[in-house]
């Protein structure tokens, strides 16, 4: 590799890890937002809270369940090392975890599948034109639909060009 080449990588991987302080920062910031209490815990409430205010739309169901996934210790509450996703292994399978959350909670009706109504009901980030190129992508079998397997490889495929 040229020395163009490797200070060009080296850059990209300084703005990245740049970019995931940011995240880190920002979900510091959240957590500490919604533990209103201060005991370092979130409990249903609280996570749903925190939720809300970013308009992402789920029930108090989905967080229970999403709390099952997420609390390791199994206390009934998410700390905020489980809240940040520390010590879950390996970078990969976090990024699966996190994936298979986001799955269940756009799968609004259960059925296994996220329709493109769902997607734009559970994101305000998304518009109906990025709805349908993010469908036009990843929706590998043409049935209009996102599978459990096809979502958590789009949202993988970044993961998995860095690790290469």
């Amino acid at each position: 590799m040229s020395k163009g080449g490797r200070g060009a990588a080296a850059n990209v991987l300084m703005l990245k890890k740049a970019e995931n302080r940011r995240q880190e920062l920002a979900l510091k910031e959240a957590f500490k937002k919604a533990d209103t209490i201060g005991t370092g815990k979130l409990g249903v409430e609280e996570y749903y809270k925190i939720l809300q205010e970013h308009n992402i739309s789920t029930t108090r169901e989905e967080i229970v369940h999403l709390m099952e996934i997420a609390d390791k210790d199994r206390d009934g509450f998410i700390t905020r090392s489980e809240f940040m996703g520390c010590g879950q292994g390996k970078a990969g399978n976090n990024m699966q975890q996190k994936a298979e959350m986001a799955f269940r909670i756009m799968d609004s009706n259960n059925d296994g599948f996220i329709t493109k109504r769902e997607m734009l009901n559970t994101t305000s980030k998304l518009t109906e034109k990025q709805v349908t190129a993010v469908f036009v992508r990843n929706d590998k079998d043409g049935d209009g639909k996102l599978s459990k397997e096809e979502f958590k490889e789009m949202m993988c495929r970044d993961k998995k060009i860095q690790e290469n």
